[in-house]
């Protein structure tokens, strides 16, 4: 009986024993997937940390009137294989035929951006039309990537007077590429050395005038573009920019972007600046930050841009109404913004 007891005794502290181990492994894994966790949270944090802060030397490519197809495509290659993204303004017609484009580009972290449903002169629309170019682009984007866009280029840059209808910040741009005006179609005839000297005429325009800030404006649905791209993106790399979106170049800098007004670059917007100040006749110097100054061909930013004139050039005012001064450039007479005229 006594042996039976001991045996019973000697079973019972066995299948104690056993559990107690069982029950501290069981801890254990719950220490190590705590462990696990904390890890986890911490890379997370890691990964979120912004990137970018005011001493960063940022820049944003923006390309409007697309998505086209191969060009494109060519362009978000070129982006990815140099650690960069852009923002893109796109219209109507062709997200319809193109929208994959618009995922591929999504997915490597560019920003889509409104540039109405048919690129259609904003100014010149009704209350509904415009609402309809607008709604649009902003439906078929947030179907095709889950986001709405947020920011808004006005076809042609004509948006004085319809900012508040349109409801989200306008985009214009501090260096203007002028790629369109170089596109194949046009240069029928042009021999592969002419079409390169070309391209190396636009990639040196935008060295020469690009600044930390600045917003460079192109158009995704050209070959010509896309091989600009080839040389530009990599140019600028190594000139140590870092090419973001517009909504990262922004929120880097700490500058808030505003529905309603209308920026050129991250430092001012044409909206916000004053414009009232009155030169006398004399010479000055364009003093943009670091972009080119739009002649135009009367006061005020809703008329026609003649040329563009390059900062720290040497002009002659020779009359001045408020805000605005007519000047000569390469033989050309229009009126600048006194807001980016310094005494010389």
């Amino acid at each position: 009986m006594k042996r039976k007891l001991v045996i019973l005794v000697a079973l019972a502290m066995a299948v104690i024993i056993v559990i107690t181990a069982c029950s501290g492994g069981k801890e254990k894994v719950k220490d190590t997937e705590a462990e696990s966790e904390t890890v986890t949270e911490t890379e997370t944090v890691t990964e979120t940390t912004a990137k970018y802060n005011s001493e960063s030397k940022l820049v944003a490519l923006t390309f409007d009137d697309g998505p086209g197809k191969a060009s494109t495509e060519k362009i978000l290659n070129i982006l990815k294989e140099n650690n960069s993204v852009a923002t893109f303004f796109v219209v109507g017609y062709n997200i319809d035929e193109h929208g994959e484009v618009i995922k591929e580009g999504y997915e490597i972290g560019c920003e889509y951006g409104n540039h109405t449903k048919g690129h259609k002169t904003l100014t010149k629309c009704s209350r509904e039309e415009l609402r309809l170019q607008l709604d649009y682009v902003n439906d078929k984007v947030e179907e095709l990537t889950g986001e709405r866009p947020k920011l808004c280029r006005a076809p042609g840059g004509f948006y004085k007077g319809v900012e508040d209808l349109i409801g989200m910040p306008l985009i214009q741009w501090s260096v203007d590429t002028n790629d369109w005006k170089k596109k194949d179609a046009s240069h029928k005839g042009r021999t592969e050395e002419q079409r390169n000297a070309d391209i190396d005429a636009v990639v040196t325009h935008v060295m020469n005038n690009v600044d930390k800030g600045g917003i460079v404006l192109m158009h995704d649905i050209y070959d010509f573009t896309a091989d600009v791209c080839e040389k530009l993106i990599p140019r600028l790399r190594e000139a140590g920019y870092e090419l973001v979106t517009v909504s990262e170049m922004f929120e880097a800098y700490g500058k808030e972007l505003e529905a309603g007004k209308v920026y050129r670059n991250v430092s001012f917007d044409l909206e916000a600046t004053s414009n009232t100040a009155v030169v006398e006749p004399g010479t000055y110097k364009v003093t943009t930050n670091g972009g080119s100054l739009n002649l135009r061909s009367q006061p005020g930013t809703a008329s026609d841009i003649i040329t563009e004139i390059p900062v720290d050039t040497v002009l002659t005012v020779t009359e001045c109404t408020e805000g605005w001064a007519k000047v000569t450039y390469n033989g050309q007479t229009g009126w600048v913004s006194t807001s980016y005229l310094g005494k010389e």
